[in-house]
Protein backbone atom coordinates (compact mmCIF):
# COMPACT_ATOMS: atom_id res chain seq x y z
CA UNK A 1 0.00 0.00 0.00
CA UNK A 2 0.85 3.86 -0.39
CA UNK A 3 -1.04 6.36 1.46
CA UNK A 4 1.69 8.81 1.95
CA UNK A 5 4.53 10.12 0.36
CA UNK A 6 6.84 13.09 -0.41
CA UNK A 7 8.72 14.95 -3.62
CA UNK A 8 11.01 17.02 -2.51
CA UNK A 9 14.11 16.62 -4.68
CA UNK A 10 15.34 19.91 -7.32
CA UNK A 11 14.13 19.91 -10.65
CA UNK A 12 17.50 18.91 -11.98
CA UNK A 13 16.93 15.57 -10.10
CA UNK A 14 13.93 15.20 -11.68
CA UNK A 15 14.21 16.12 -15.28
CA UNK A 16 17.40 14.07 -15.47
CA UNK A 17 16.13 11.34 -14.35
CA UNK A 18 12.68 11.50 -16.20
CA UNK A 19 13.99 13.31 -19.44
CA UNK A 20 12.15 16.34 -19.51
CA UNK A 21 12.88 20.00 -20.03
CA UNK A 22 11.16 21.10 -16.94
CA UNK A 23 9.90 20.25 -13.74
CA UNK A 24 8.55 22.97 -11.79
CA UNK A 25 7.28 21.78 -8.58
CA UNK A 26 7.08 23.06 -4.71
CA UNK A 27 8.69 20.58 -2.11
CA UNK A 28 5.81 18.20 -0.47
CA UNK A 29 6.47 16.48 2.38
CA UNK A 30 3.00 14.79 3.30
CA UNK A 31 1.31 13.68 -0.03
CA UNK A 32 -2.36 12.58 0.53
CA UNK A 33 -4.92 10.98 -1.60
CA UNK A 34 -6.95 13.16 -3.49
CA UNK A 35 -4.62 16.09 -3.84
CA UNK A 36 -2.80 16.81 -6.89
CA UNK A 37 0.25 15.36 -7.71
CA UNK A 38 2.45 15.41 -10.65
CA UNK A 39 2.68 12.66 -13.29
CA UNK A 40 4.79 11.67 -15.85
CA UNK A 41 3.60 9.78 -19.05
CA UNK A 42 4.10 9.52 -22.87
CA UNK A 43 2.55 12.03 -25.30
CA UNK A 44 2.71 12.21 -28.87
CA UNK A 45 5.81 14.85 -28.75
CA UNK A 46 7.45 12.83 -26.10
CA UNK A 47 7.59 12.52 -22.28
CA UNK A 48 5.38 15.03 -20.70
CA UNK A 49 4.56 15.94 -16.99
CA UNK A 50 0.96 16.31 -16.11
CA UNK A 51 -1.00 17.25 -12.65
CA UNK A 52 -3.36 14.59 -11.37
CA UNK A 53 -5.76 14.03 -8.80
CA UNK A 54 -4.33 11.03 -6.60
CA UNK A 55 -6.96 8.90 -7.10
CA UNK A 56 -8.08 7.33 -10.36
CA UNK A 57 -11.59 8.28 -11.53
CA UNK A 58 -11.99 5.93 -14.80
CA UNK A 59 -12.65 6.99 -17.83
CA UNK A 60 -16.12 5.41 -17.86
CA UNK A 61 -17.49 6.94 -15.21
CA UNK A 62 -20.21 9.56 -15.90
CA UNK A 63 -20.62 11.43 -12.76
CA UNK A 64 -17.52 11.70 -11.05
CA UNK A 65 -18.64 13.76 -8.12
CA UNK A 66 -20.48 11.11 -7.30
CA UNK A 67 -17.78 8.38 -7.49
CA UNK A 68 -17.31 7.52 -4.43
CA UNK A 69 -13.94 4.63 -4.53
CA UNK A 70 -11.15 6.66 -3.70
CA UNK A 71 -8.49 4.45 -6.01
CA UNK A 72 -5.17 5.92 -5.05
CA UNK A 73 -3.26 1.98 -5.35
CA UNK A 74 -4.09 -0.48 -7.55
CA UNK A 75 -2.98 -4.34 -6.87
CA UNK A 76 -0.71 -4.87 -9.60
CA UNK A 77 -1.55 -8.36 -10.34
CA UNK A 78 -4.70 -7.24 -11.21
CA UNK A 79 -5.23 -4.31 -13.44
CA UNK A 80 -5.80 -6.29 -16.28
CA UNK A 81 -8.65 -7.81 -14.87
CA UNK A 82 -10.75 -5.10 -12.66
CA UNK A 83 -13.03 -2.95 -14.56
CA UNK A 84 -11.75 0.08 -12.63
CA UNK A 85 -8.20 -0.82 -13.83
CA UNK A 86 -8.15 -2.25 -17.56
CA UNK A 87 -8.69 0.11 -19.70
CA UNK A 88 -5.53 2.37 -18.19
CA UNK A 89 -3.70 0.03 -17.65
CA UNK A 90 -3.64 -1.13 -21.77
CA UNK A 91 -3.54 2.70 -23.08
CA UNK A 92 -2.97 4.64 -20.31
CA UNK A 93 0.35 4.05 -18.37
CA UNK A 94 2.46 6.58 -16.24
CA UNK A 95 5.35 6.89 -13.67
CA UNK A 96 4.85 8.76 -10.02
CA UNK A 97 7.65 10.78 -9.51
CA UNK A 98 8.36 10.24 -5.45
CA UNK A 99 11.61 11.20 -3.01
CA UNK A 100 10.11 8.05 -0.62
CA UNK A 101 6.69 6.91 1.31
CA UNK A 102 5.32 6.10 4.46
CA UNK A 103 4.17 3.10 5.74
CA UNK A 104 2.96 2.40 9.63
CA UNK A 105 3.40 -0.64 12.01
CA UNK A 106 1.24 -2.10 14.56
CA UNK A 107 3.60 -1.09 17.82
CA UNK A 108 2.95 -1.35 21.32
CA UNK A 109 1.10 1.71 21.91
CA UNK A 110 -0.14 2.33 18.67
CA UNK A 111 0.73 2.58 15.16
CA UNK A 112 4.32 4.05 14.35
CA UNK A 113 5.03 5.53 10.77
CA UNK A 114 8.42 4.88 9.27
CA UNK A 115 9.92 6.63 6.11
CA UNK A 116 10.98 4.30 3.54
CA UNK A 117 13.43 6.12 0.78
CA UNK A 118 16.59 5.31 -1.64
CA UNK A 119 19.45 4.30 0.17
CA UNK A 120 21.25 6.34 -2.56
CA UNK A 121 19.42 9.77 -1.90
CA UNK A 122 18.21 9.43 -5.56
CA UNK A 123 14.63 9.91 -6.72
CA UNK A 124 11.65 7.12 -6.32
CA UNK A 125 9.85 6.11 -9.54
CA UNK A 126 6.49 4.54 -8.76
CA UNK A 127 4.14 2.41 -11.58
CA UNK A 128 0.99 4.35 -12.45
CA UNK A 129 -2.47 4.58 -14.13
CA UNK A 130 -4.25 7.87 -15.61
CA UNK A 131 -7.58 8.14 -16.97
CA UNK A 132 -8.38 11.51 -18.55
CA UNK A 133 -11.48 13.02 -19.47
CA UNK A 134 -13.03 16.10 -21.57
CA UNK A 135 -15.54 16.95 -18.86
CA UNK A 136 -16.25 17.22 -15.27
CA UNK A 137 -13.51 17.43 -12.79
CA UNK A 138 -11.10 15.99 -12.15
CA UNK A 139 -9.87 16.19 -15.89
CA UNK A 140 -7.15 13.46 -15.07
CA UNK A 141 -6.65 11.32 -11.80
CA UNK A 142 -4.17 8.74 -10.98
CA UNK A 143 -3.28 5.46 -9.24
CA UNK A 144 0.17 3.97 -7.95
CA UNK A 145 0.72 0.11 -8.21
CA UNK A 146 1.05 -1.77 -5.93
CA UNK A 147 2.72 -5.10 -5.24
CA UNK A 148 3.79 -7.75 -2.66
CA UNK A 149 6.56 -6.59 0.05
CA UNK A 150 10.32 -7.61 -0.02
CA UNK A 151 11.75 -8.79 2.70
CA UNK A 152 12.36 -4.82 4.35
CA UNK A 153 8.46 -3.42 3.70
CA UNK A 154 7.37 -6.81 4.52
CA UNK A 155 8.09 -5.69 8.39
CA UNK A 156 5.95 -3.24 8.01
CA UNK A 157 3.10 -3.82 5.55
CA UNK A 158 1.61 -6.12 2.97
CA UNK A 159 2.32 -4.78 0.47
CA UNK A 160 4.46 -1.47 -1.05
CA UNK A 161 4.65 1.07 -4.53
CA UNK A 162 5.93 -0.47 -7.70
CA UNK A 163 9.44 0.73 -8.39
CA UNK A 164 10.15 1.34 -11.75
CA UNK A 165 14.38 1.78 -12.53
CA UNK A 166 14.79 4.25 -15.22
CA UNK A 167 16.10 1.73 -17.99
CA UNK A 168 11.76 0.40 -17.60
CA UNK A 169 9.85 3.84 -18.37
CA UNK A 170 10.13 3.19 -21.55
CA UNK A 171 8.94 -0.25 -21.79
CA UNK A 172 5.98 0.58 -18.88
CA UNK A 173 4.96 4.21 -21.07
CA UNK A 174 5.17 2.46 -24.67
CA UNK A 175 1.87 2.86 -26.01
CA UNK A 176 2.06 0.40 -28.21
CA UNK A 177 2.50 -2.04 -25.45
CA UNK A 178 -1.51 -2.86 -25.23
CA UNK A 179 -0.66 -6.09 -23.44
CA UNK A 180 0.09 -5.72 -19.14
CA UNK A 181 0.96 -9.47 -19.27
CA UNK A 182 4.44 -8.18 -21.54
CA UNK A 183 5.19 -5.66 -18.54
CA UNK A 184 4.74 -8.44 -15.34
CA UNK A 185 8.38 -8.42 -15.01
CA UNK A 186 8.23 -4.72 -14.35
CA UNK A 187 5.43 -5.18 -11.35
CA UNK A 188 7.64 -7.00 -8.87
CA UNK A 189 9.14 -5.62 -5.44
CA UNK A 190 12.32 -3.41 -5.84
CA UNK A 191 15.53 -5.15 -3.97
CA UNK A 192 15.28 -4.85 0.03
CA UNK A 193 19.20 -3.24 -0.54
CA UNK A 194 17.32 -0.14 -2.75
CA UNK A 195 15.27 1.37 0.40
CA UNK A 196 15.90 2.01 3.38
CA UNK A 197 13.30 2.57 6.59
CA UNK A 198 13.06 4.31 10.08
CA UNK A 199 10.83 5.60 12.31
CA UNK A 200 9.51 9.20 12.12
CA UNK A 201 6.70 11.47 13.87
CA UNK A 202 3.18 10.66 14.46
CA UNK A 203 2.22 14.24 13.36
CA UNK A 204 2.44 12.74 10.11
CA UNK A 205 -0.48 11.42 10.31
CA UNK A 206 -2.51 14.86 9.81
CA UNK A 207 -2.81 15.73 5.62
CA UNK A 208 -2.61 19.85 6.77
CA UNK A 209 0.71 18.79 8.05
CA UNK A 210 3.64 19.41 5.21
CA UNK A 211 6.79 20.29 6.63
CA UNK A 212 10.56 18.96 6.22
CA UNK A 213 10.54 17.89 10.00
CA UNK A 214 8.46 15.45 8.84
CA UNK A 215 10.83 12.84 6.97
CA UNK A 216 13.16 13.43 10.24
CA UNK A 217 13.92 9.79 12.38
CA UNK A 218 12.33 9.96 15.25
Amino acid sequence: MCGRYTLYHDEQDLTELFELEAFDWAPRYNIAPTQSVPIVRQGAAGRERVDARWGLVPAWVKEPAEFRPLLFNARSETIAEKPSFRDAARSARCVVPASGFYEWRAEQGGKRPYYLRRRDGAPLAFAGLYAERSRGAPSCSATILTTEPNELVAALHDRMPVVLEADAFARWLDPEVRDVDELADLLRPCASELLEAYPVGREVGNARVDEPHLIRRA
